[in-house]
């Protein structure tokens, strides 16, 4: 795969996070790989895919239910080596049910680690953290 390729790979990756986000745990899940560790915009840590699964299909069944994730302000890939990327992404939020703009304070900024696997892009590390202004 090119870099070209990679990038659209990426692309494809975080597509599928937005795609499900609000219903999925487990497709948004099958972005990560199965020992990934992923912490969310309060803090909270969760390792595994299995892990990552359960406690978003928890929070889209109650207190996400309906939401969606917006698109980033800002977008930067580095390929660090052929099979390991960081992607950081920023000025994006979770859209509630009717909103189409995010709110300043719920603004983010997400660090990803992702490896590439037997051929395919996963995601190995998440972090989410609100943005002060």
């Amino acid at each position: 795969m090119t870099n070209d390729a990679d990038m659209a790979a990426l692309e494809r990756l975080e597509q599928q996070q937005a795609d499900s986000w609000g219903h999925d745990g487990a497709a948004f899940a099958a972005t990560f790989t199965e020992s990934a560790d992923f912490v969310d915009v309060m803090g909270g840590h969760l390792h595994g895919r299995d892990a990552i699964a359960k406690s978003l299909q928890d929070g889209f069944d109650t207190f996400m239910a309906g939401t969606r994730m917006s698109a980033s302000r800002e977008r930067h890939v580095e390929f660090v080596s052929p099979g390991l990327a960081v992607v950081i992404n920023s000025g994006n939020c979770v859209l509630q049910p009717g909103a189409t703009e995010c709110r300043a304070e719920d603004l983010s900024i997400q660090t990803k680690v992702a490896v590439k696997q037997d051929g395919q892009w996963l995601f190995q590390t998440f972090q989410n953290t609100r943005i002060r202004s």
